[in-house]
């Protein structure tokens, strides 16, 4: 069956504006607004797709950091240590276009406390900290090797 033919619920990648919504006179939308966009997305994923116990598909929403060329994304996946209900929460930023991808992990817990970390105005100020390091860190890869 190909992905085409499954209804999705979510789209994975956050661009930023919903369908339908003019963008006309609209300021564009900051990395602030974008990761809070973010983590609230990630955490109504989180509370559908991600099982108490066990291991699941990694997770994830990614969008583009404005004015440069990369991506950011954050996802959940199971604890590869602790798999029946250990999860962790990633930050990663890659160039568009690019195989190359720069992660770090930022929380481990279960799947309640990475809903409470999502939810934390203090945790999205850490996961933009860690989105723009990574964002740089892939400018600066960039810069010196091409």
């Amino acid at each position: 069956m190909r992905i085409a033919d499954y209804n999705l619920k979510y789209n994975t990648i956050f661009k930023g504006q919903q369908k339908g919504v003019s963008k006309m006179n609209e300021k564009p939308e900051t990395i602030d607004t974008l990761t809070n966009k973010l983590c609230e997305i990630l955490s109504q994923r989180v509370c559908a797709e991600v099982p108490q116990n066990g291991k699941f598909s990694k997770i994830s929403v990614t969008y583009s950091i404005p004015d440069t060329q990369n991506k950011a994304r954050v996802s959940v996946e199971h604890d590869l240590i602790n798999p029946k209900d250990g999860r962790r929460l990633c930050v990663s930023s890659f160039r568009n276009g690019s195989d190359r991808l720069v992660s770090s992990y930022v929380f481990k817990g279960t799947k309640q406390e990475i809903l409470e970390y999502l939810n934390n105005s203090k945790s999205a100020e850490k996961i933009l900290k860690t989105i723009k390091q990574l964002s740089d860190s892939v400018d600066n890869y960039y810069i010196e090797n091409f």
